[in-house]
């Protein structure tokens, strides 16, 4: 016997309908008659279908459409999902050097703490862990990100010998190894460009915009005067044009920036369009605080498809992928730590001491207090409404920092809206048609 998979979607599409299976990855395009036949099985018994169209009904079981009656699909998520999140072969260790910043954002969740520096005592810690953790055999790649604070304030200082070491270990032990940073990139400039050209290092640089130019001055400004837009955007461009680094160019934005986002790109036009495809992505995030269900993610595609149209490559909210990709914080092996020694999971809340999970010790150990890891990694699928959502395998709930922080509560980070699970749905197959499209053309 047969069941119609939980995570099936049928939908309008250009004059047709489309079935879409969010476990899957698969779509299937199909008529009016088809997909009223198709409703009629699902509301009446699955498997007449196979008496009545045996031909559709052959292909819906041959690329999991529909599936054996004894299949728990939760359990085949769950499975996925400890495989990602308990994989060994990986660390990503992210270090705040600083929670001091050059600018103050309205929206910024952090406690800014002027003067605050890494302690060289921690300094000394978090490279014996880096040691102890590089040197595991069956450790297969450690990734170090540097977050804050701006972690570009006392690169030099704080940042450099941190790297240093883990180049030097990892050259030791035969591992391999990234480097990245969440910077607003104001404090880019040619030393540390040259740092990384010297050392035949790359990293990846995540910098943030708040809208285009006009907007983002009045949120990111150096004092009344002078705004941080064309500083940013002019190293932006600097980094770019060398073979040494990869940006995410986040868009933090709200219902009043977003409409010239788009505009941005004008400012990128020296970058050559083979660049600007294999290293920049242009990622819109909407700010947390101004969180609501409105027309603005129509506009948001709007900009989004006049970046696409200019060559450039571009990530929404409506394609999570949080099981296969699930976020760093999700995974056992990662870590945050702070200046101070307090460590964290999460780097989108703020560093309050009051509020950290652990700490890490002298010798170079990671201490979680009062069960702290198990517990977050035993967060996941305990809340009703992902457990029959039809996009479960994409969204999941958000991340773990949203399971801990709703637990005991029914929640769903699209608000509950079905419209905005179809966007998920739209956007996924428009991303595989276009992985196709290009697949053709190679």
């Amino acid at each position: 016997m047969k069941k119609y998979s939980q995570f099936n979607t049928i939908l309008p599409y250009k004059n047709k309908f489309v079935l879409y299976n969010s476990f899957e990855q698969k779509f299937l395009f199909i008529e009016n008659d088809l997909k009223l036949i198709l409703e009629a099985a699902i509301s009446e018994g699955i498997n007449g279908l196979q008496n009545i169209h045996p031909t559709f009904y052959e292909y819906l079981v041959t690329n999991n459409f529909l599936i054996d009656d004894s299949i728990n699909e939760i359990e085949k998520v769950k499975k996925i999902s400890k495989e990602v999140d308990e994989n060994t072969d990986f660390f990503h260790l992210t270090v705040n050097p600083t929670m001091n910043c050059n600018f103050k954002c309205w929206y910024c969740y952090e406690t800014h703490i002027k003067d605050s520096k890494l302690d060289y005592s921690v300094l000394d810690s978090v490279k014996l862990f880096a040691t102890k953790t590089i040197s595991k055999p069956d450790l297969k790649q450690f990734s170090l990100s540097f977050f804050g604070g701006e972690p570009l304030l006392y690169f030099k200082k704080n940042v450099e010998p941190l790297i240093d070491h883990v180049r030097e270990q990892s050259i030791l032990f035969d591992k391999k190894y990234s480097v990245s940073f969440t910077t607003n990139g104001y404090l880019v400039n040619d030393s540390f460009i040259d740092y990384f050209k010297k050392h035949d290092m790359y990293a990846h640089l995540q910098i943030t915009l708040d809208g285009y130019k006009e907007e983002h001055d009045e949120v990111r400004f150096v004092n009344k005067k002078k705004g941080s837009y064309a500083e940013i955007m002019a190293n932006i461009t600097k980094l770019l044009l060398n073979d040494r680094f990869r940006i995410t160019l986040r868009i933090n934005y709200t219902d009043k920036n977003i409409h010239n986002c788009y505009k941005i790109i004008e400012d990128l036009q020296d970058v050559p369009l083979d660049i600007r495809k294999e290293k920049l992505v242009i990622d819109f995030h909407r700010v947390w605080q101004n969180d609501q269900l409105d027309d603005t993610s129509t506009i948001v595609m709007d900009n989004v498809a006049k970046m696409e149209a200019q060559g450039f490559v571009t990530n929404v909210v409506y394609s999570p992928n949080n099981v296969k990709d699930s976020c760093y914080a999700d995974k056992r092996n990662s870590a945050t730590v702070n200046y101070n020694g307090d460590l964290f999971k999460c780097t989108a809340r703020d560093f309050l001491s009051e509020n950290r999970a652990g700490y890490i010790s002298q010798d170079g150990d990671l201490i979680w207090e009062n069960g702290y890891l198990d517990r977050r990694m035993d967060s996941k699928f305990k809340n009703k409404p992902c457990l029959s959502c039809r996009i479960m395998p994409l969204c999941n709930g958000g991340c773990t920092q949203h399971a801990m922080e709703n637990e005991g509560e029914d929640y769903c980070v699209f608000h509950g809206d079905e419209s905005e699970k179809d966007k998920v749905v739209f956007t996924k197959i428009e991303e595989i048609l276009q992985e196709n499209a290009v697949l053709q053309e190679a």
